[in-house]
């Protein structure tokens, strides 16, 4: 686990000064440096595996977006709008599990199934670790504020 955290530390670190990315950018590296060193893709691998990662991801996040879309004014939809909006919810879902499913595939023609399986576990553990900093982050600018209200 230290070893994976200062991969990800390198790669925060190292390429936000190297590049100065916007934070987008720079999650999105350290995304890829934790999913290349969990799945221990080869070079040859990566070439072929990241362009079929990305056009899933792509399509995920559509899906996602969608699905946020939906829910966006529930407070004030009738029950008739919120049975139909989960209606539509349900739908997306269903699309979530068949882009999942072609994918698979897709990338069990350039890696292994040890490697697809990993490849989830790591998500889990980017979202978790990227949940995690910016708790942190949020708790340190409230301590921020809160020092600067006690001064």
């Amino acid at each position: 686990m230290k070893k994976i955290l200062l991969i990800i530390t390198f790669l925060l670190v190292g390429y936000s000064t190297w590049a100065q990315p916007q934070g987008k950018d720079r999650i999105e590296a350290a995304k890829i440096g934790l999913i290349t060193q969990q799945l221990g893709l080869t070079s040859e691998q990566s070439k072929q595996f990241w362009p079929v990662y990305n056009k899933y991801s792509e399509e995920m996040q559509i899906l996602r977006s969608q699905q946020r879309e939906i829910r966006k004014g529930f407070q004030t939809k009738t029950d008739e709008q919120l049975r139909k909006d989960l209606d539509k919810v349900m739908e997306i879902k269903e699309k979530e599990v068949a882009t999942e499913k072609k994918y698979i595939q897709e990338f069990l023609k350039v890696i292994n199934i040890r490697q697809v399986a990993m490849l989830y576990k790591a998500e889990t553990m980017f979202k978790a670790m990227l949940l995690k900093r910016l708790t942190k982050r949020d708790n340190k600018k409230e301590e921020d504020i809160l020092d600067e209200i006690d001064d």
